[in-house]
């Protein structure tokens, strides 16, 4: 999963923090944003031929638009794409929606948006999904943008809550893999407590619950028949400067149409938590480091596997050079995790080895 600062992860249009407004009058404004980035992998990424390091360049652009209608109310729109980049094999090199909804915002009272869109129970994870590329090793139960959302977010004098149905929609991510949503709902509501020693200090818990499809029974790989996930996270400081601190508890379970699991992930049951510590100094270096857990089984027609436990040690060091540009450097190293008897059910030898990568990007 891609990560991103908790700030731009859990707001509507903050992603579009740094883009630049190109048109602004008559109570609207229009902006384009976006970044272009290239980082060096080594060989545990596997961006290039069997295990060898690579150079990966990314793009994404956004645009966004918003306009007061009255004292009380105003509409926004948003869209992100990741634009194709010419690697073909690490990044797909084809034009993509990341985000893309419009909205209401009614101050106060909160917002509400209509697209595609994370679910209500993002706002709880994005506790810890604070590194780049490593870490957050499928604990986000519900981490994965869907179309077909609405989703409801107030956040005000300490209070926050968020509600999100998702209508039926085909090739759906959910917990990483594509899967036929007939519907779905999340909830998630939390309380900040301001200034608690050396900063805010705030709870979230939430759960979500997805309901496949049950018209496409002759293929076991999109299909499923339920999803459901809940998590509870607890943070306390702030990205921005000083001392950050995090917790996450994440539980989930998907099972299969027939009851019958195989190797696409059915009958899963999967409980882990992750631990992050960080600080960030006024010159504009940020230092991260994690501990993250995935304790999993997987019921198939021979019985439940023994448990697959991953632990995982991420470490991030990230320098802002510059407002729109900045320069990083992330590691993630295996903590003891054990493996099944059969490597290709879950994560492999090789996924448990030392990750290790440098970047550079320019955010406009």
């Amino acid at each position: 999963m891609k990560k991103s600062l908790l700030a731009l992860a859990v707001a509507f249009a903050a992603t579009n923090a740094s883009a630049v407004t190109v048109y602004d009058k008559d109570n609207t404004s229009f902006a384009v944003g976006g970044r272009v980035q290239s980082v060096a992998y080594n060989g545990a990424y596997e961006t290039a031929g069997d295990h060898d390091a690579g150079l990966v360049n990314s793009a994404r652009l956004n645009l966004s638009g918003n306009t007061k209608i009255n004292d009380y109310v105003s509409v926004f729109a948003f869209s992100e794409w990741n634009m194709a980049d010419g690697n073909k094999a690490a990044t797909g090199d084809s034009i993509n929606t990341r985000d893309q909804y419009v909205g209401a915002d009614f101050g106060s009272f909160g917002k509400i948006l209509a697209g595609k869109a994370f679910d209500a129970l993002y706002a709880v994870q994005a506790a810890t999904d604070v590194f780049e590329d490593t870490a957050c090793i499928d604990n986000a139960t519900a981490a994965d943008r869907r179309t077909g959302m609405f989703r409801y977010e107030f956040d005000n004098n300490g209070f926050f809550a968020s509600a999100s149905f998702n209508t039926a929609s085909n090739n759906a991510l959910v917990a990483g893999k594509e899967l036929e949503v007939e519907q779905g709902y999340a909830a998630s509501a939390g309380y900040t407590f301001d200034n608690v020693v050396f900063g805010p200090l705030a709870f979230k818990g939430g759960f979500t619950y997805v309901e496949g499809q049950d018209d496409e029974t002759d293929t076991y790989i999109n299909n499923f028949k339920e999803f459901k996930g809940s998590a509870f996270s607890v943070t306390w400081g702030s990205l921005d400067s000083g001392l950050y601190l995090a917790a996450l508890y994440n539980t989930h379970h998907k099972t299969s149409n027939d009851g019958r699991a195989d190797v696409y992930g059915s009958n899963e049951h999967v409980k882990g938590y992750e631990l992050v510590a960080g600080y960030t100094f006024d010159f504009g270096l940020n230092v991260l480091a994690g501990y993250e857990v995935r304790d999993s089984k997987i019921k198939n027609v021979n019985g439940v596997t023994p448990s697959k436990v991953v632990r995982r040690v991420p470490v991030l060091v990230n320098y802002q050079v510059a407002p729109s540009f900045n320069i990083w450097t992330e590691a993630e190293f295996d903590a003891n995790s054990n493996s099944y008897a059969n490597e290709d059910v879950h994560y492999s030898k090789e996924d448990r080895g030392t990750k290790f990568s440098v970047g550079a990007r320019y955010t406009f």
